[in-house]
């Protein structure tokens, strides 16, 4: 199958927003915490807007190569299993080392109990809660290949978005009553972004780009705007959330762009094999380097101006090396 090298630059560009998203979070969160809005508030604000397009864009992007196949239940299952179930055991298990040895060294026990929970809520490491949610959304797809014929293109539309609005308002019931799905019904939240990228990879009548553009920034200017007032206000990150309305729109203006362009091979296509290890890897060497700026008081990274493309320069440097190193064994690169 030809490469796509849209698409495959389109993931690679996904991936670095994710690492750019969790590079500017502390900023945000310090602010929300300590109720000091101020200007290291906003810079960490306005990346993390920018940012939020991230995820959905994984999620179009699978919708787009994986509806419309004509596979068995069988086949799909078979392909999709030993993509997703090897790198998800064997990243919750390094993740879930990783934790418990930390907090062995910070009070010296190790706690299986909370570690064990961890995995049953679909969140032993924070950023794996994707691949959770890819579980419910690879069981689904046959289901979905096996109809999709007889449901017209219109109908289609009008049920996606119906989707989204459902994820919307799940979004929203969730954060205000602190209820959540079992980790292998989050596919249904994003059931509407994977359909919606199925059916825009087959629209024929082009947008604007530069109206695309437009929409794309002022939907992110809307989200750091709404972020501010509903953290100062209600201490409530809502228009964060993949499912708000404006990082939905945002979403979609971006992933429509990208279906109207042809680009041609380039460095970020040439590494689009290695976006999944480095999404995995990422975190951890994050976490790890933000562990050794508290232990020598690198004080200095706390300006945001500096921070921020410090954090994200060299994350995404180590991440890509050690995704590197990992693709080149052939029993490791199982796991990526």
């Amino acid at each position: 199958m030809k490469r796509n090298y849209t698409i495959d630059t389109l993931r690679t560009v996904a991936t670095f927003l994710v690492i750019l998203l969790h590079a500017s979070t502390d900023y945000v969160t310090r602010g929300l915490n300590n109720k000091t809005f101020d200007l290291s508030f906003w810079i960490g604000n306005l990346v993390d807007s920018f940012s939020r397009i991230c995820v959905p864009l994984f999620v179009l992007i699978s919708g787009m190569f994986l509806i419309g196949r004509n596979e068995s239940f069988k086949q799909s299952y078979t392909k999709r299993a030993s993509r997703i179930l090897i790198p998800l055991i064997s990243w919750s298990l390094i993740y879930l080392f990783y934790r418990g040895t930390l907090n062995y060294i910070d009070n010296n026990t190790f706690d299986l109990l909370t570690l064990a929970k961890s995995i049953i809520i679909g969140m032993p490491f924070y950023h794996l809660w994707y691949l959770y949610m890819l579980i419910g959304l690879y069981l689904f797809v046959p289901i979905l290949n096996n109809n999709i014929s007889k449901i017209s293109r219109k109908n289609l539309w009008r049920l996606s978005f119906l989707l989204l609005i459902f994820g919307m308002l799940n979004t929203g019931y969730n954060l205000i009553l602190g209820n959540a799905l079992i980790f292998f019904l989050w596919f249904l939240n994003y059931l509407g972004y994977f359909i919606i990228g199925y059916l825009i990879k087959g629209a024929k009548k082009r947008k604007s780009s530069s109206k695309l553009i437009i929409l794309y920034i002022t939907s992110c200017i809307l989200i750091s705007i709404l972020s501010f007032y509903t953290a100062k206000y209600f201490g409530s990150l809502y228009f964060y959330e993949y499912l708000s309305p404006f990082v939905i729109i945002a979403s979609l203006s971006i992933y429509t762009l990208f279906h109207q362009v042809n680009l041609k091979e380039n460095i970020l296509s040439k590494i689009s094999h290695l976006t999944l290890g480095i999404y995995l890897v990422h975190a951890g060497v994050l976490d790890i380097l933000c562990l050794i700026f508290i232990k020598f008081n690198i004080n200095f990274l706390d300006n945001p101006i500096i921070g921020i493309p410090v954090k994200f320069a060299i994350t995404l440097f180590l991440s890509l090396i050690m995704a590197y190193i990992l693709n080149k064994n052939k029993y490791l690169k199982k796991i990526i």
